[in-house]
């Protein structure tokens, strides 16, 4: 999705997809976050070396702009916060006539009530997209991701998955896990801010051609062009799990599909297919 409006002419987006700005008031947080866009720029830099060696001018651009936005950005987040001047002026900078900003950050899903309010103060017009997954995919994607970062040399992926998921389901761990999914919560959090002509709730399947892609695009206020270029971004390494645990799973998720079922009129297929499961 981020590529899809990254592309569109009427909007201006920077190279950073995310930036994490109302998630990193924290001091810890904050600083956890500028070493990551820090070691960022020094693995750019070591890549333009390369590039530059080869003579590829395409990636010798793209990766200077992601060096000068990455810096811009690091500048965004250590300023002083009295406002959120250095924000906004980090989303608009090298804007022409674009009429949409963009920051594609999905923590922001987590944000605090007073985070949120925040939000909702800024001087500019504020439209949010919640994007919902179906919760049982949802779920056993971000398992993966977890198992394929926190894996050592010589660890099974597959067991590394099972593990940590059992801990999610029976041990009531990895709560950073289910958080994520907890869509109840997460937009009761926005909806007491936001009315629903400044917070739009939809489902990551219809990103594609049709009218509610079409009512996605009116939202935002762009004309929509086919969506066929958007692929999935950060496709997890395969993973079955035996049919116990994922029965398991579903049943620990039956409170968010109860739900979006119970505020939305229509599902998409996936989600329908896995909620007639629990019946």
């Amino acid at each position: 999705m981020y590529r899809y409006l990254h592309d569109h002419a009427a909007c201006h987006v920077r190279s950073v997809k995310e930036c994490h700005y109302f998630s990193k008031f924290n001091p810890k947080k904050l600083m956890r976050q500028l070493k990551v866009l820090d070691r960022l720029v020094v693995q750019y830099e070591a890549r333009l070396i390369e590039v530059e060696a080869a003579d590829d001018i395409i990636r010798i651009l793209s990766l200077s702009r992601r060096i000068d936005d990455t810096k811009a950005l690091i500048m965004a987040l250590s300023a002083e916060r009295s406002d959120d001047s250095a924000y906004l002026e980090y989303l608009q900078a090298g804007r022409m006539d674009e009429t949409v900003l963009l920051d594609v950050t999905p923590a922001y899903a987590l944000l605090e009530p007073t985070e949120i309010a925040r939000i909702s103060a800024l001087p500019i017009r504020v439209k949010l997209q919640y994007l919902m997954r179906d919760p049982l995919e949802r779920l056993l994607s971000h398992v993966r991701m977890v198992a394929k970062r926190s894996m050592k040399e010589g660890q099974d992926f597959l067991l590394t998955c099972q593990d940590i998921l059992q801990r999610v389901l029976y041990k009531q761990e990895e709560a950073h896990i289910v958080i994520r999914g907890d869509y109840k919560s997460n937009i009761s959090r926005f909806a007491s801010v936001f009315d629903h002509s400044q917070f739009q709730i939809g489902f990551s399947e219809n990103l594609q051609d049709g009218p509610k892609f079409d009512a996605m695009c009116s939202y935002w206020g762009i004309e929509a062009i086919s969506p066929s270029q958007i692929k999935r971004a950060h496709v997890g390494l395969a993973a079955p799990f035996p049919e116990g645990l994922r029965r398991d799973t579903l049943e620990f998720l039956k409170a968010q599909y109860d739900f979006v079922a119970d505020n939305f009129a229509e599902l998409p297929e996936n989600w329908r297919k896995n909620r007639e499961l629990l019946a």
